[in-house]
């Protein structure tokens, strides 16, 4: 072998036979991660407000914080992110209750993983086409 064809340069690969291949785990880490963010910070209002303080009528009539609120949900811009809120907290849920299945030892394999990530998906569209 000639002493050019040996070389390592900067641009190449050190073993060039080694097929490299790009990995979804950063788009399924950072799904999770905006996920686990919006759960933190919107799902206790959430649930305060419509588990508590509505109930408790602190809010006033249900019926009249109804109409109040419809007319901002039913606008399809914000319906568009309030699904994508729901379909964050989703995947968040699927990502975290397969990686504690994983810590428990319990492997479970790709085709399920995809399976759990696909209910997460539907969940989003169902919400989607329900309230289109």
């Amino acid at each position: 072998m000639n002493e050019q064809s040996t070389k390592n340069y900067w641009w190449r690969f050190k073993h060039e036979h080694v097929r490299h291949t790009r990995h979804l785990k950063p788009i399924y880490w950072g799904l999770f991660s905006v996920g686990g963010t919006i759960a933190a910070l919107a799902l206790a209002p959430i649930i305060l407000v419509l588990c508590v303080l509505l109930p408790f009528g602190m809010l006033g009539d249900p019926a009249k914080f109804y109409h109040s609120i419809h007319w901002l949900v039913a606008n399809n811009f914000v319906y568009l992110i309030l699904v994508g809120i729901i379909f964050a907290m989703l995947w968040h849920g699927v990502h975290r209750f397969y990686y504690v299945l994983h810590d428990l030892h319990i492997h479970i394999g790709n085709r399920t993983r995809n399976i759990f990530y696909a209910i997460a998906i539907l969940g989003a569209l169902i919400t989607l086409c329900v309230g289109w």
